[in-house]
């Protein structure tokens, strides 16, 4: 169970190096290693932003990724604080007072954890919960829908396909969706939301689950992200046996 986790962390490892551009060993490292943003092959599809600002940590130190306008700041300002003061309120209350200037704000700091068959925990629903996993998931006709702004809600981007949904129905009605995108080739993120009335009734749960073992079953990693206030999607997680893989902070657009 032990090489099954830590052999996805590696590949998760590898991933990562090529989001932040840097060398997998920078993981290892304590302080705050610097890195200038590039685009490079592996990386998580996500549009290449030419203004960055991202923090990222696997429990040690952080990577701090950035353009190369934004390197000198970021060096002055960040080089002398820990792992914690970095994702502490003051840092990023600076970071996003400084990103803000070219339209941007700090997302984050995101909890994001992953799964391994060894670890997976599935989850069934009650018998009047009705769990159906949808490939086509253009088909569901939801996209953009704003009551799903998790699971269907990134506006599918070309390079970042939905690739399946579990969609959980209670007396024919649409309780709730999880719904995965393929942000690389081995790593598809998991994104999950249930319709107010049908909460804390495990459907999140049973979507998620059902999501996470089409992907363990094809050979991808399934990731799962929260913000570190959610303590309900973070428990959602650990219930299915997800496990805490690395924290991100990143600049991003202020959407008008």
């Amino acid at each position: 169970m032990i090489q099954d986790f830590f052999s996805t962390l590696n590949a998760v490892k590898k991933v990562l190096a090529a989001d932040f551009a840097c060398e997998e060993n920078d993981f290892e490292k304590y302080g705050i290693t610097f890195r200038l943003a590039e685009e490079r092959p592996g990386r998580r599809q996500f549009p290449y932003r030419e203004k960055s600002l991202a923090m990222v940590s696997m429990g040690r130190g952080i990577i701090a990724c950035c353009s190369r306008g934004r390197m000198e700041w970021a060096e002055a300002k960040l080089s002398k604080l820990t792992r914690d003061e970095v994702y502490g309120a003051p840092a990023i209350s600076m970071m996003d007072a400084y990103v803000k200037q070219d339209g941007q704000f700090m997302a984050g700091p995101n909890l994001k954890h992953i799964c391994t068959k060894s670890i997976f925990q599935p989850f069934k629903p009650s018998d009047d919960i009705e769990i159906t996993l949808v490939e086509d998931v253009k088909s569901l006709g939801l996209y953009g829908d704003k009551r799903f702004p998790n699971s269907l809600g990134h506006g599918a981007y070309p390079k970042t396909p939905f690739m399946v949904a579990a969609v959980a129905k209670c007396g024919g009605q649409i309780a709730g969706i999880a719904a995965a995108w393929a942000d690389c080739d081995v790593m598809w993120q998991i994104g999950v939301d249930i319709l107010p009335e049908y909460r804390k009734r495990g459907i999140g749960k049973a979507t998620v689950s059902a999501v996470t073992e089409y992907l363990l079953e094809h050979g991808i990693i399934p990731y799962y992200s929260t913000n570190l206030s959610n303590t309900a999607s973070r428990a959602t997680a650990a219930a299915l046996g997800f496990k805490p893989a690395w924290v991100e902070l990143y600049s991003r657009e202020i959407q008008s």
